[in-house]
C-alpha cells in the first residue's frame, strides 16, 4: 500500500469526532469536513476503494478509508486515548487545506496550536499511522457517484 500523507489521519480522527461516517455491509458513506461531499468506501475483507480525490488520483488510503478502518476496528485508537478525539471535532479541514494551498504540515501546525495537549494528539496519530502501514490491505479508487450537498 502506497504511504499516505501524516495528514490523512488528522483528517480521519476528526471525522470520527464528529460521526461523519455511516456503516452500511459492504460500504461506508464518509462526510467531507465542510458537509458538502459524501464519499463511498466500499470494502471486502483486503480490499478497499474510495471515490475520494486522495484515493482515486494518488492511489493512498484517503480519510475516508482511514476512518473507515477505525469503525471497522482494524485500527485501534487506545481506550486512554479517547477523550483526544474531543480536540478533533468541527474542524473543517478542506478550509484549512485550502487556506495552505495544500501544504498539508502548515494546516497540521495551525491545528496543533489550538489543542491543549499537542504532543499526546501526535503519538496518537503515529500510533494510528503505523497500524495503518502494517495492514495487508489493497487501495484502490472507485467511480462512485459523489453525493453533494450544500456546504456549511
Amino acid at each position: 500500500m502506497k504511504q499516505p500523507p501524516l495528514a490523512k489521519v488528522y483528517e480521519a480522527l476528526s471525522a470520527i469526532a464528529d460521526q461523519r461516517i455511516k456503516m452500511e455491509a459492504d460500504h461506508a458513506l464518509v462526510t467531507s469536513s465542510n458537509y458538502s461531499k459524501t464519499y463511498t468506501v466500499k470494502f471486502s475483507e483486503k480490499q478497499y476503494s474510495s471515490n475520494d480525490n486522495a484515493t482515486y488520483w494518488q492511489h493512498y488510503a484517503g480519510y475516508p478509508i482511514i476512518a473507515v478502518l477505525i469503525k471497522q476496528g482494524k485500527i485501534q485508537i487506545p481506550e486512554n486515548e479517547k477523550d483526544l478525539l474531543t480536540e478533533f471535532k468541527n474542524i473543517n479541514w478542506k478550509k484549512l487545506n485550502t487556506h495552505y494551498k495544500n501544504k498539508y504540515d502548515k494546516a497540521i501546525a495551525y491545528f496543533l496550536n489550538t489543542v491543549s495537549d499537542k504532543d499526546r494528539i501526535q503519538d496518537l496519530v503515529k500510533q494510528i499511522f503505523n497500524q495503518l502501514m502494517q495492514l495487508d490491505i489493497q487501495v484502490k479508487g472507485n467511480r462512485t457517484k459523489l453525493i453533494k450537498k450544500d456546504s456549511k
